[in-house]
């Protein structure tokens, strides 16, 4: 037995049922030793009333021509139930299917069938069974009529969820919790696909106008007549060394497989963009790079295609201050190519962006052994966990959330698109949290896994691999070391992204704006009001499906229960405490009713934090897209009230003996930001936007630059103080058009709003002052 000293506590509550008793038979799955070819075993359970014990209007089960013998039928349900009652209607249509002359009840214990009770044989009524409560995954009715078969119009069962949150999560009874693993698991390396790949020999012939090739191991670059004069081996060698080396380690390491042209025995390709090709109508001097396709011989062959810029930055020559920048971005576009023919996710357009952010901060992060970088854009699941996990375009302006390919999300005037989302919450879908969770606690191998064999969503492409209940409790699990930052390597990374954002004002992207809605104080904790000791949370911040809510609350003495009362369906209610070291503890969790945590010490600041998670993983549209998940939280002992919202309560979690060797020992996030790649609203493509950035020494990062049409255009500069910056916007005769004020070091400006053109934008504060020209087509 471990002895905790405890430092903060955490309270985690996620839904699975609801709190009184009612009618369960609904939720089970019947089964029968035997149902005649022209009945029906569903009539059992379809929660119709009959008429009389002759009523076959909505089926009947019965099993004629079995006189004289024992016949069942059985109800089997996905989690632990409390029952306390049935209620049998028999069929009897006064011929060959009588009323039994005996009947029982019986109950699974796990190993065993064990008797309840006789059931009464009453016809053209219900026959109530009352019992001690029993607690049971399995009920049979077993029948016998000496002299004719049996049969059933309607079998009721009376009874609420067990309190251990999905049937297994440890109780609330006090005691510390250890995360079981998960069994079975989900794990995919490409070599048991494909075991003798070798290096490529040939090279795709499937663009006519290609005039030049260069070729090494497993990467070909190739050009058209248009090639630009910068574009010599002096760079097209780096670049294919750096593919060769990059995507060897994503190959041998990894176990993740080549793109479909590898796998078909031809190398890899990067084509130039703007050289006079097949795949473009582009000048030589545009610029821009992404991950495209060659429709040839029936078949789609991905490819990287680029402009002359980001290969220009593999030159020794390349003057400009972003060349690691543009070398990273092509790896990420081959990662896309490398992905694009994957049979998974294929309704999943976030996991198209959050997956290969996820893939390269993980190879990033293995190869430097520095894990102190997460994208910022991780950041909106930390602060804001009652967004559904699945989410494009995070929290909407109407409260409710983009789907998992922005359902829900795009919206036009005319040609003019709106606003639609809220601000950085907007680029929830290039969050790479849960693929890091999904890769700490299943293995990094679970994330390929998902593209090779989730064919539709993430999380019911999961569950299929591990079933319903190991899939809630993988959310739950998820919501938990979300609220103790309990993220191994990365936590101090996650803890970084928390306080950038804590306490900022989030409202609408940028104008015109749906709803224009209030500006939300970024907290992750909800607010809650306290009526006679019963919490009610703010309507506002309720959870979605796969969210989770955290309360903060004092404590005080050495235990603490609180009553978890859910309203929405499938929720559960955990305690989650750290040590003096920072070593998170959790409690069982439970779906209803009291739970309870021993305080083996005094939490730091007194306090505990509750958090509420629903544990839905089917999206099912716009039901599940606009959904929220109610509930209250019945203060009972060992709780004086709620602490602030405003308390960055999880900067427990970097109490120093917990540090992690390496990963916690320096302040700062080092390392490529790979989220910096994709921030912009869904365009109907679940693939990434383009890069483009403008050829210069740039003092602050402008892009897109050339922005096209209706895009956001990203600004990231230095504002330590976080001082109100000034943004302005000038054309080149010097006339003022736009201007605003950020707070932040990030700004997004809607490129709409501008005529097309050549523009000068000035950002100035007292850690810059500087000015670059902004293309817009």
């Amino acid at each position: 037995m471990f002895k905790f000293t405890l430092t903060s506590i955490l309270v985690s509550c996620s839904t699975l049922a609801a709190l009184a008793q009612s009618n369960i038979a609904p939720q089970a799955t019947s089964t029968t030793s035997y149902v005649s070819s022209w009945e029906t075993i569903a009539a059992l359970n379809d929660g119709y009333t009959p008429a009389n014990s002759n009523d076959k209007s909505h089926g009947a089960y019965g099993n004629w021509n079995n006189p004289n013998s024992t016949q069942w039928v059985q109800y089997d349900w996905s989690q632990t139930y409390k029952i306390t009652s049935v209620e049998v209607y028999w069929f009897n249509d006064g011929g060959g299917v009588l009323t039994p002359t005996t009947a029982y009840l019986d109950s699974w214990n796990g190993t065993a069938w064990v008797r309840v009770g006789n059931v009464p044989l009453q016809t053209n009524a219900f026959n109530t069974l009352s019992f001690d409560t029993v607690r049971t995954t399995r009920l049979r009715v077993s029948m016998l009529n000496t002299t004719q078969s049996t049969g059933l119009l309607e079998w009721r069962v009376i009874g609420s969820v067990q309190s251990t949150g999905g049937g297994n999560g440890g109780g609330g009874n006090g005691s510390a919790y250890t995360w079981p693993a998960y069994s079975p698991t989900i794990s995919y390396d490409f070599r048991s696909e494909y075991p003798s790949l070798q290096t490529p020999q040939q090279v795709l012939n499937d663009c006519p106008q290609v005039v030049g090739t260069q070729s090494s191991d497993w990467w070909t670059f190739r050009w058209g007549p248009k090639k630009k004069s910068v574009v010599t081996s002096a760079a097209i060698t780096p670049m294919l060394a750096r593919m060769n080396k990059d995507f060897a380690y994503f190959r041998d390491t990894m176990g993740w497989p080549p793109d479909l042209r590898a796998r078909s025995g031809y190398k890899s390709a990067v084509y130039l963009y703007g050289s006079g090709l097949c795949t473009d109508q582009a000048d030589s001097t545009e610029l821009g790079g992404w991950q495209s396709s060659i429709y040839y011989n029936g078949k789609s062959w991905p490819m990287v295609l680029a402009s002359y810029y980001p290969v220009y930055a593999f030159d020794p020559a390349f003057k400009g201050s972003d060349a690691e920048f543009q070398k990273s971005a092509m790896v990420h576009e081959g990662i896309h190519a490398m992905i694009a023919d994957f049979p998974g996710v294929k309704q999943s357009a976030w996991f198209h962006e959050g997956g290969n952010v996820w893939f390269q901060q993980t190879a990033d992060a293995k190869r430097s052994g520095n894990y102190s970088s997460m994208g910022f854009l991780n950041g909106t699941d930390f602060i804001a966990p009652f967004m559904p996990i699945e989410c494009y375009s995070g929290w909407l302006q109407d409260g409710s959330f983009g789907g998992p390919s922005a359902e829900g999300v795009n919206m036009f005037n005319g040609g003019q698109q709106i606003c639609t989302w809220r601000r950085f919450l907007g680029g929830h879908q290039y969050s790479s949290t849960f693929p890091t969770f999904i890769g700490n606690t299943l293995g990094d191998n679970a994330v390929p896994w998902i593209w090779r064999n989730a064919p539709t969503r993430v999380l019911a492409g999961i569950a299929s691999g591990i079933g319903d209940a190991q899939m809630r409790r993988l959310i739950i699990e998820y919501r938990s070391k979300m609220a103790t930052v309990d993220f191994g390597k990365w936590k101090r990374a996650a803890v970084a992204l928390l306080d950038d954002n804590f306490g900022s004002s989030i409202g609408a992207e940028w104008q015109p704006s749906w709803l224009n809605p209030a500006p939300w104080t970024a907290t992750p904790y909800v607010k809650t009001t306290n009526n006679g000791g019963t919490l009610t949370p703010d309507t506002l911040t309720l959870p979605g499906w796969s969210g989770s809510n955290q309360i903060p609350l004092t404590v005080s003495g050495n235990t603490v229960t609180v009553n978890f009362q859910p309203i929405g369906a499938n929720m559960t209610c955990q305690l989650v405490y750290w040590t003096a070291n920072g070593t998170p503890v959790y409690s069982g969790y439970v779906s209803s009713g009291n739970l309870t945590l021993n305080l083996t010490s005094t939490p730091a600041g007194n306090v505990v934090i509750a958090v509420i998670t629903n544990s839905d993983y089917i999206y099912e549209g716009e039901a599940t897209r606009k959904r929220k998940y109610d509930y209250r939280l019945q203060l009972v002992t060992g709780v004086t009230g709620t602490a602030s919202i405003n308390t960055k309560w999880y900067r427990a979690a970097l109490n120093a003996a917990a540090r992690l060797a390496g990963a916690d020992a320096e302040e700062g996030r080092v390392g490529m930001d790979w989220s910096l790649y994709c921030n912009q609203p869904f365009n109907g493509q679940a693939r990434p936007e383009e890069y483009k950035v403008a050829y210069a020494e740039p003092q602050f990062q402008l892009y897109p630059n050339p922005a096209i049409g209706n895009t956001t255009v990203q600004l990231r500069f230095k504002n330590p103080k976080a001082e109100r910056s000034l943004i302005s916007v000038f054309t080149l005769d010097g006339e003022l058009v736009f201007q605003a004020l950020s707070t932040s070091e990030t700004y997004n400006m809607n490129s709409k709003k501008l005529a097309p053109g050549v523009y000068l934008v000035k950002i100035s504060n007292t850690a810059i002052n500087a000015t670059q020209k902004l293309v817009v087509q």
